[in-house]
């Protein structure tokens, strides 16, 4: 795989405060978020694969290192497409952040893994105030919703 590094001298974009304490290794976190890297080509469905913390790291200059089994699918997406979208989530909501491929090196580990270099283009803030009263209120409101616009079938799987 070809480091193209030095192609791309730009800074990152800013991140959220949020993000650099999930992604770059805060003590005060509880543990309890979740990291997932989305990508897609152009003729296939979404790919959606889980990370581990110590699959992805944000550096201080704003760009993320991602580390992928080099056979995955998800490898293969990146390097075709050079795009992905970071999936980070915590008890309040989350985060989406559209990211580039801007290098891409095979890793010295004693496993096969493939690594990245992802700068972020942009985000969006997916993070709610907790309601539970009015979330409860709401979900029931949607599902009574979805149940009156598509029936459940006598067979309790098929809609009539």
């Amino acid at each position: 795989m070809e480091n193209d590094l030095f192609k791309y001298p730009q800074r990152s974009m800013t991140l959220p405060r949020g993000i650099w304490h999930i992604l770059a290794g805060d003590p005060d976190q509880d543990g309890d978020n979740a990291i997932e890297i989305a990508a897609s080509s152009p003729l296939s469905w979404p790919e959606f694969t889980s990370l581990s913390g110590v699959q992805i790291m944000l550096g201080k200059d704003g760009m993320f290192r991602l580390a992928l089994w080099g056979a995955s699918k998800c490898c293969t997406t990146l390097l075709v497409t050079r795009r992905a979208t970071l999936l980070v989530s915590n008890e309040n909501g989350g985060w989406e952040i559209q990211c580039r491929v801007v290098a891409n090196a095979s890793l010295t580990t004693h496993q096969p893994l493939s690594g990245f270099l992802l700068m972020p283009v942009e985000y969006l803030d997916r993070r709610t105030e907790r309601r539970s009263q009015n979330l409860t209120r709401h979900a029931d409101e949607i599902r009574s919703a979805l149940l009156e616009a598509f029936p459940v079938g006598n067979d309790g799987e098929n809609a009539p």
